[in-house]
């Protein structure tokens, strides 16, 4: 490359780049050429004066980009010489598909380990983002580092952060009708390293696992990738049939979704909820009680399980990721006192620390403002209208190939083919989906035995005409796909 092209490129990148600050644009744009240049030599840049003549710019603007880039160890500089890129030797690679790479049998497995979540088109459990109220979000980050200072970058080997925990011990006994406190709050990174975290610590391989049917994929997968004994019991109205569990013996733990059941919807009722309680009592295990979808809940019916169980045998897991902002990263377990410090032990063996503290502090200030219970409020209401509109647009442009069973009204709808709609239908769904960069969450994957097909759709990130268009878009899709299966 000769220095005119260098300087034709630098001109090209420059009138791309939206950097307010003159110095940052003519920094990332040197660096944009690099990828470009493959030298064989060493390439002699322009002077700092020929190239702010040249960009009619300050002398001193290049040479403080020229000085952080020879400080990146990007330019070299050698006084009457000049400033050089240096060429790197070249080394010839292999096509990766030509390398055969050995990996054990567990990792191979990996690949099935969790479903691919859709996030682009009806996603689910996906929250909402364009309401969340930002302003306070900043006034409270404001607040937070001028109160806490830097300390908040600081590692954390703690349960939590102490004001996340006691809010999170608030709300969860205003709003789940329980009585805990702060000290059983641990705080992890998501809902799946708390199952995770359940796994390594209170279980053994071949240890019996009592599960819903259909069931959570991810717990499921996750189970399974731990080599324990799941049991897949099916459902009626009132949630799992723990009547049908009474020939398992020696089961470790029953995992269950009895706020939203996913991706069925059923609302575990009390009478349930209690039975479940006593079986567990009766046969020493835990509940492992994963309450993803408490949100669109009328409170005031739903106790949770950990607030109806008396024997300690309860351990509840809640994220905020489908509530307000997913890539906060931050979910909880709630855990007898006695498994905090095995629990916290492991958790910081695995991840070195807590969670962000930065983060936590500001979610705690967040929560203890107000902002956080304001919003759900908000949400809450927002959410119902978007199911209403969900279920209205559904019966206009899915009805004639789907239906719905009984379900309480969540952040995602599971959809059942008709009977005369082929099975076959689903997959070829799927794949006519990805070729227009769409991706459809198949409900049979959450199937053991006895499959059910059709798709789980999600609302609630969608406004009124999204959802319509989405529908639309659906429709058209099913048309394309069973024209040519028939």
């Amino acid at each position: 490359m000769k220095q005119n092209e260098f300087i034709q490129l630098l001109s090209q990148n420059l009138a791309h780049n939206n950097e307010s600050k003159l110095r940052t644009r003519i920094y990332l744009a040197i660096k944009a050429i690099l990828p470009q240049l493959n030298l064989q030599s060493d390439f002699k840049c322009p002077s700092t004066r020929f190239l702010s003549e040249h960009l009619g710019i300050s002398r001193d603007t290049v040479e403080k980009v020229y000085a952080q880039l020879e400080q990146e160890g990007i330019l070299e500089r050698s006084k009457g010489k000049g400033t050089f890129i240096k060429a790197h030797l070249q080394i010839e690679q292999l096509p990766s598909e030509t390398v055969e790479y050995q990996l054990p049998e567990n990792t191979e497995q990996l690949e099935n380990l969790f479903f691919d979540q859709n996030l682009n088109f009806f996603a689910d459990g996906l929250p909402e983002i364009r309401n969340f109220p930002f302003k306070k979000w900043y006034e409270t980050e404001k607040n937070a580092l001028s109160h806490y200072g830097l300390n908040i970058f600081l590692k954390d080997n703690t349960t939590g952060d102490n004001l996340l925990c006691q809010q999170i011990a608030q709300h969860i006994n205003l709003t789940r009708n329980t009585q805990i406190s702060a000290e059983q709050v641990l705080i992890v990174n998501s809902t799946q390293q708390a199952l995770y975290l359940c796994g390594r610590v209170l279980f053994n391989p071949n240890d019996k696992i009592i599960m819903e049917h259909p069931y959570y994929s991810n717990a499921y997968q996750l189970f399974k990738h731990m080599n324990l004994d799941l049991k897949c019991i099916s459902l009626d109205r009132e949630g799992l049939k723990i009547q049908d569990c009474d020939d398992i013996q020696d089961a470790k733990a029953i995992y269950v979704t009895p706020a939203n059941q996913y991706p069925s919807g059923i609302q575990m009722s009390a009478t349930r909820k209690k039975q479940i309680i006593e079986y567990a009592e009766k046969n020493n295990s835990y509940i492992l009680e994963d309450d993803y979808d408490a949100l669109l809940l009328n409170k005031t019916q739903n106790t949770a399980i950990l607030g109806l169980d008396p024997y300690q045998r309860t351990i509840y897991l809640g994220s905020f990721s489908k509530y307000i902002l997913p890539s906060l990263r931050l979910s909880y377990l709630i855990l007898p006192k006695a498994l905090i410090e095995p629990f916290k032990r492991y958790r910081n063996y695995i991840d070195g620390s807590a969670p962000s503290q930065y983060f936590q502090v500001l979610l705690g200030n967040f929560m203890q403002r107000g902002h956080y219970a304001e919003y759900l409020r908000q949400m809450q209401q927002l959410y119902l209208k978007r199911y209403q509109a969900f279920m209205s647009c559904f019966e206009f442009y899915l009805s004639e190939f789907c239906f719905m069973k009984q379900h309480h009204p969540s952040m995602q709808v599971a959809c059942y083919f008709k009977a005369e709609i082929p099975n076959s239908l689903e997959k070829a769904l799927v794949k006519g989906a990805e070729l227009n960069n769409i991706k459809i969450t198949r409900l049979s994957q959450f199937y053991e035995y006895d499959c059910e097909y059709g798709f789980v759709l999600g609302f609630s990130s969608l406004n009124d005409t999204e959802i319509k268009l989405c529908m639309k878009q659906l429709r058209q899709l099913i048309h394309n796909e069973l024209a040519r299966l028939i």
